[in-house]
């Protein structure tokens, strides 16, 4: 058996036959028909056999998984690289169903005189989109690295491509043509402390402050990737009470969702950033508030509209196996009334964005961590089968 870590988990559609795996990081996009593992720094992908990969809707069509986001993002270039062309790819698909939207309700309207708008326009957001297909980058032979600089470059192009589409063909909506929405959860930080000295309502406020400045940073960090191309908007979810507060990037209050279900049926984020702190604060929240169709309904199947970044306790709830969590202790299960011990949260199982036998153990390093993991791994594969895979995320490489 062979421990795997990485400090970013690039999820791009992939599955590994191998019990543990480690690396700086690996994608999935399951625009691409085949399924493997890619890791930061180029160790030998995993190769998948066939009844792995027989069926793959379940899965984050484009994920990014971390332990920390000032190493697994901020200092990543390979991750940045990913996460850039996945936003570029949601653009562009947005794009195309938008203009395909006009042209079908221009028809509608002039049945005689055609489409009022120009049709180079649909063509042009069709090649940006074609361009970006995932297939002709990720889809190559199971041992070879994945070229950063060809998939920022297509993701520059059609940035500046879709920025300069037609004007004249822009919706009737206040927002930006070029938008990037990122839905902020850090429920999992708001978990209150047991044996805090604080009171629940300083915990609360500690909490909050920290998570807008934690948001902050992944704003200005997408700014800065994206652009003068794209305007982001952002907000945050707490999946607590489902309510929707600090929106930044403009004041317009009608270009961000009213609740958390709106934020998914209608506002459809491009990035869903589900921050860390308690897992099984953020486990509970997600099951007690129903988030979990919301999130697969994003982030899955052929209609994924959102990129989906977790980090730590985030990206523990996206692999298949929550009980992960449990390995270090860090976590107190004493904040879920009814599950207070780590055996109340045996086998409990989280989003398998990465199939049903992958599941996530952050903040990984091999001196303190080598041998839990693979103890661990064998119970798991005890219980799920001989299909299970842990992937280990490192705080840094």
């Amino acid at each position: 058996m062979r421990p795997a870590a990485a400090p970013a988990l690039l999820v791009a559609a992939v599955v590994a036959a191998a019990h543990s795996s480690r690396g700086a990081s690996a994608w999935i996009s399951r625009d691409a028909p085949s399924s493997r593992v890619s890791f930061q720094h180029q160790l030998p992908p995993l190769s998948a056999s066939s009844d792995n990969v027989a069926d793959t809707s379940s899965w984050a069509k484009r994920a990014l998984l971390i332990s920390s986001f000032s190493d697994g993002v901020v200092n990543s270039p390979s991750a940045k690289a990913f996460l850039k062309f996945s936003i570029a790819t949601t653009f562009a698909t947005e794009q195309s169903l938008r203009v395909e939207e006009m042209v079908r309700e221009s028809v509608l309207f002039s049945p005689c005189a055609g489409p009022s708008i120009d049709l180079n326009s649909l063509e042009d957001v069709d090649a940006a989109a074609a361009s970006l297909s995932s297939s002709s980058i990720l889809e190559a032979e199971p041992d070879a690295p994945i070229d950063l600089l060809e998939m920022e470059r297509r993701a520059n192009d059609v940035l500046c491509q879709l920025s300069n589409h037609i004007s004249s063909d822009k919706d009737t909506s206040n927002e930006p043509t070029n938008c990037c929405r990122i839905l902020y959860i850090p429920t999992a930080m708001y978990a209150l402390n047991p044996e805090s000295k604080n009171t629940p309502g300083k915990q609360r406020q500690r909490a909050r402050a920290d998570g807008k400045k934690r948001r902050n940073l992944v704003v200005k960090t997408i700014e800065d990737l994206l652009g003068d191309h794209v305007t982001v908007l952002a907000c945050t979810l707490d999946f607590d009470d489902g309510s929707i507060k600090q929106p930044v990037g403009s004041d317009d209050d009608s270009l961000f969702p009213k609740d958390g279900k709106e934020a998914f049926s209608s506002w459809k984020p491009h990035l869903i950033y589900v921050e860390g702190g308690n897992t099984f604060w953020l486990q509970h929240c997600i099951e007690k508030g129903d988030w979990t169709d919301d999130l697969l309904a994003a982030c899955t199947g052929n209609d994924a509209y959102a990129v989906y970044v977790g980090k730590s306790a985030g990206a523990i709830v996206a692999g298949s196996r929550v009980d992960t969590a449990t390995w270090k202790g860090w976590d107190n299960p004493a904040v879920v009334p009814g599950k207070e011990t780590y055996g109340d949260w045996n086998g409990c199982r989280g989003m398998s964005f990465m199939g049903p036998n992958a599941s996530i153990f952050p903040h990984y390093d091999d001196e303190s961590w080598e041998v839990v993991v693979q103890e661990k791994t064998k119970q798991m594969i005890e219980e799920d089968g001989d299909d299970v895979t842990v992937y280990s995320l490192h705080e840094w490489e």
